[in-house]
C-alpha cells in the first residue's frame, strides 16, 4: 500500500534542524552550510529561533569573523504544523520566501519550496 499522500505543513517539515546560535560566526555557518548541502540555517538565542540564515544572505563579501546577527533576517516568518501545504506555499509567495520556520510552541522545524515541490511531484497525475 502506498504511503498517504502529505497534507500539512507537519507531513513533509524539517524536524530534525540544524541550528546556529547567534553568536556563531559567518565562516561557522558557511562551513556547515556547505557541508551539509543546505540553503538555509536558523539562528537561535536560548533555544529559540531569532532569525535565519540564506544563501543569498551569504553571497556578500562578509567577514568570515563577523557574528551572523549580522547578516541573518529577522523576524523569521513562521507557520503552525497543523497548516495545509496550500497555506505554506500561499504564505512563501505572499512574503516571497524560500522557508518558513514550523513552531507550535513545543516543537520546531523548517519548511521549504522544496519540500513543497517535493510533496506536489508525489501527487498522483491526473
Amino acid at each position: 500500500m502506498a504511503p498517504p499522500l502529505p497534507h500539512t505543513v507537519d507531513d513533509i517539515m524539517t524536524d530534525d534542524l540544524m541550528t546556529i546560535e547567534r553568536s556563531g560566526t559567518i565562516g561557522q555557518a558557511r562551513d556547515l552550510m556547505l557541508a551539509l548541502g543546505i540553503n538555509a540555517l536558523p539562528v537561535v538565542d536560548n533555544g529559540e529561533v531569532i532569525g535565519i540564515l540564506t544563501s543569498p544572505d551569504l553571497a556578500d563579501d562578509w567577514s568570515e569573523d563577523l557574528a551572523v546577527s549580522v547578516a541573518m533576517s529577522s523576524p523569521v516568518h513562521r507557520i503552525h504544523p497543523e497548516a495545509t501545504l496550500q497555506a505554506a506555499a500561499d504564505q512563501m509567495l505572499s512574503l516571497e520566501v524560500h522557508h518558513l520556520i514550523v513552531d507550535n510552541g513545543s516543537r520546531i522545524g523548517i519548511i521549504t519550496t522544496f519540500d513543497l515541490m517535493r510533496a506536489l511531484i508525489a501527487l498522483p497525475s491526473r
